[in-house]
């Protein structure tokens, strides 16, 4: 740790140091709205001899060549006139602040010699221009940020970056209020072209939440200039084994002093999971096989609202609220048999049947305020969020035994958690190109549990019936301060930060009489240097992060899964730690190779443990895991013909891992890979089909393996009315290979997972877009590192 903190002395002190013959500046339009992503360049006797683009705050920084003598200084902007300057070394200016004209009329096109990057990378993130990568037209929001280097869709259309769906999503860079369902379907909403650009944050600085390790994918939507009210509206249906719907619709309003959105969905469909389960124990007596099948059924009906208003208070100051309510009613029913056998003669059949209602509510909300001074050099963040959330689980689990005895468990469950966070986010523009940023955070969560379970026949349960009530209340504080630096010196880019965190938490259960209390202090330090050189980009980032356990593992609750399988919780779980790392490299702004990994320990395993006494298993959560995972992912995109365009990408890992938890000892290594092909192909008549494909390849874990999986995807689309309406249909994992199959083998106990769903869907799906179609969104409740635990 002291070495990390000293290195993190030495960039902040190295920053000034780098500074050479520079311009910069901000680029604004006539209103005073920044622009984003415009070209700047100096051109010399025809030829570009220096280029910029502008970040999100408008601003750009142009480094000078040597020998420069005299040119054109050129800033360039879809839908703006071209502005120019003549300038010389002789009267040199360090900053040249623009503003833009808006074109008038509509020019013939006009071909520039210059292209903006596609992939470019800065501190902490790697940011991906939606036009100039070809990505967004034609396609939706989803299909778009699904062709982001490392992302890919996973069988329920969630977005997954590097093998992952643990992500933060964020909206023009503050976190979405939407989840699960809701967010999928939101970002299906939008056009690619609504998009202006994707940041890739896969290792967050200081500056973000410690948790997790997945990353932050920040999408930057267009801005729109125009007083106008537009939306979309779209319905869809699809069937596999069962058939399901969702319709949702989006209303925007802007002009120059508010902002309105409000967007809703519904959902309505049942669905499969078959579940088979074989577990092989070596005991004294011989082979002991417990066989087990499962078919869950859920019906879910689910709808959600969300509305946002957001006030410019002159010039300088925005205020903005946002609400979303939500609601679920799902029914689950599962059927299923178990065989027990040993040394090949059947000893015991056990069939399963139980049916939960799971309701649940949800109600989210946040107040925001922004100040940004005139020069842009100052800029002031401050929100509170507040959340509320509701759940049940009740109903009942019948087990009948081979002897004509069942038991039937009676079960209820309710859950309910408040969550309440303040924060204040500031960012100051010093002398030398350096930029600071610094904030802090409290959090506070609220909650409570019970739990109760009535058996008809406690002669054949594992534990005692007290056991099966319980009560659970949590309670946890949070603060957080951090500082951050960054600065870019011509080809080079430096950032580092500091982020420290007080942790305290209470954890009783009353009925059980138990309490668990812990308290922890940590220090996140992180740190990025990039260089680009032409056709050629570097980037190095490190970062410190934290996993924290979900608030109910903590509670020593008891939960019967089937006849031979008792979950429970941990009450002594402790946080996981993560060192972290990326190495990244980019080729002419396309071609984007990464070596990635982590050094972790204390990491959270999932424990089987086989008594072998009573024969069945107890599962938790434990910190059993030390090791590493390493990874190399690549990302290459052709197109051998203006209408077809192609993407492969690839990824692959190594892990390390060892467990020295009684009764669930392994220390391995493992290897795996996948690769995704991507394929469009626009025909006339505004029709576009695509082909979607993936292989994973048979992968070794520290104490298993998994089966190589393969599918394909194949989809159409036909836009009508000048683009207004978009027809779209077709079908997912034709081949019906795509499922989660593992083996692990721990002591003498070998267990066979197989889930399958459904693999094979057809769909059809009409969106109809009206009014503008550049959109400006309002900012999110920022609650995603404590909704992430429940």
């Amino acid at each position: 740790m002291k070495k990390l903190l000293l290195v993190t002395f030495i960039l902040f002190a190295s920053l000034p140091a780098l500074a050479q013959a520079t311009i910069k500046g901000v680029v604004k339009e006539q209103n005073g709205t920044v622009v984003s992503f415009a070209s700047v360049y100096v051109i010399h006797a025809d030829t570009i001899i220096t280029y910029s683009e502008t970040d999100d705050s408008g601003r750009y920084e142009l480094s000078i060549p040597d020998k420069f003598t005299n040119g054109i200084f050129t800033v360039n902007s879809l839908g703006f006139t071209t502005y120019t300057k003549q300038i010389s070394i002789t009267d040199f200016l360090q900053e040249i602040n623009v503003t833009l004209t808006p074109r008038q009329e509509q020019l013939d096109e006009v071909v520039i010699n210059v292209r903006k990057r596609a992939i470019t990378m800065k501190g902490d993130k790697t940011l991906l221009n939606v036009e100039a990568a070809g990505i967004g037209n034609g396609n939706n929001g989803l299909e778009t940020i699904s062709l982001v280097p490392g992302m890919r869709l996973d069988k329920d259309e969630n977005l997954m970056y590097r093998g992952s769906t643990d992500l933060q999503i964020m909206i023009n860079g503050k976190k979405s209020l939407l989840i699960g369902d809701a967010l999928r379907e939101y970002i299906r909403s939008l056009k690619g072209s609504d998009i202006e650009s994707i940041e890739i944050i896969a290792q967050p600085s200081a500056r973000y939440e410690a948790a997790g390790t997945a990353g932050i994918i920040n999408i930057i939507l267009k801005k729109t200039r125009n007083t106008r009210l537009s939306g979309s509206v779209t319905t869809a249906a699809y069937y596999g084994e069962y058939f399901k719907s969702q319709q949702g619709g989006r209303l925007f309003y802007n002009d120059s002093l508010w902002t309105v959105t409000a967007n809703g969905s519904y959902y309505n469909g049942e669905s499969v999971n078959h579940r088979h389960v074989k577990q092989t124990i070596a005991s004294e007596d011989g082979e002991r096989i417990i066989d087990q099948y499962n078919t869950w059924l859920p019906v879910t009906k689910s709808g959600g609202f969300n509305a946002a208003v957001e006030h410019r208070l002159g010039q300088n100051q925005v205020i903005s609220t946002q609400w979303q309510y939500y609601k679920d009613s799902s029914t689950e029913t599962t059927k299923g048999y178990t065989n027990e056998y040993l040394n090949g003669t059947p000893q015991n059949r056990v069939n399963l049947s139980q049916r939960f209602k799971r309701p649940e509510n949800r109600v989210t909300g946040n107040l925001f305020y922004n100040f940004t001074s005139d020069s842009l050099t100052t800029k002031l963040d401050l929100q509170a969020n507040f959340a509320q959330y509701s759940t049940e689980r009740n109903g009942f689990q019948r087990n009948d035994y081979a002897d004509g005895e069942y038991m039937n468990l009676d079960g209820e469950n309710k859950t309910a958690y408040t969550i309440t966070n303040i924060q204040v986010d500031f960012n100051q523009k010093l002398p030398h190109n350096i930029n600071l940023e610094t904030g802090a955070k409290y959090a506070y969560v609220k909650m409570d549990y019970y739990n109760r379970y009535e058996a008809t026949n406690t002669a054949l349960l594992f534990i005692p019936d007290s056991l099966l009530v319980n009560d659970f209340k949590y309670d946890e504080k949070l603060a957080s301060v951090y500082a951050q630096a960054s600065a870019e010196f011509g080809s080079w880019n430096l950032q580092a930060g500091l982020r420290a965190e007080y942790y305290r938490f209470t954890a009783a259960s009353p009925l059980n009489v138990q309490l668990n209390k812990g308290e922890y202090t940590n220090l996140f330090p992180s740190f990025s240097f990039g260089y680009r050189n032409e056709n050629h980009q570097y980037q190095f980032s490190y970062s410190r992060r934290i996993g924290r356990p979900d608030y109910l593992s903590l509670n020593p609750y008891y939960q019967y899964m089937d006849a031979y399988t008792l979950q429970t919780g941990n009450p002594v779980l402790s946080p996981q730690y993560y060192d972290s790392f990326q190495l990244n490299y980019i080729y002419k702004s396309m071609l984007n190779l990464s070596l990635y990994g982590y050094l972790f320990k204390d990491g959270f395993t999932q424990v089987i443990d086989y008594q072998r006494d009573k024969n069945y298993n107890i599962a938790y959560i434990a910190n059993a895991a030390n090791g590493s995972r390493f990874g190399f992912s690549a990302s290459v995109p052709y197109q051998p013909f203006k209408w077809w365009s192609i993407q492969l990408s690839l990824d692959a890992y190594q892990s390390s891992e060892k467990s020295e938890i009684k009764n669930f000892t392994y220390n391995g290594n493992g290897f795996g890979y996948d690769i995704n092909l991507y394929q469009g192909v626009e025909l006339k008549g505004d029709w576009k089909l695509t082909v979607n494909g993936f292989y994973n390849g048979r992968s070794t874990t520290p104490n298993g393996f998994s089966k190589a999986i393969y599918d394909i995807s194949l989809s159409g689309k036909k836009s009508l009315f000048y683009k207004k309406l978009v027809l779209s249909a077709g079908c997912s994992n034709i081949l019906k290979k795509s499922l989660y199959n593992q083996t692990t083998q721990v002591n003498n106990v070998s267990t066979d997972w197989t889930n399958r769903w459904e693999t094979r869907r057809f769909f059809v799906q009409a969106t109809y877009y009206f009014g503008s179609d550049k959109k400006k969104e309002i900012k999110n409740t920022s609650l995603d590192e404590e909704t992430n635990r429940m």
